[in-house]
């Protein structure tokens, strides 16, 4: 299995629509704190 792409709507800190499109071998999510890093593997997750 591979993950190409994440949507998510109103999922934690998501309230607005959001596309996450993972086009490469090796992704890296960056980002400050609070800007929802852990909320997109919660998202794959569930």
């Amino acid at each position: 299995m591979k993950l190409i792409k994440i949507e998510a709507h109103g999922f934690k800190s998501f309230a607005d629509p959001i596309s996450l499109k993972f086009d490469g071998g090796v992704i890296a999510i960056v980002g400050p704190n609070g800007s929802g890093k852990s909320n997109i593997n919660d998202a794959i997750k569930w």
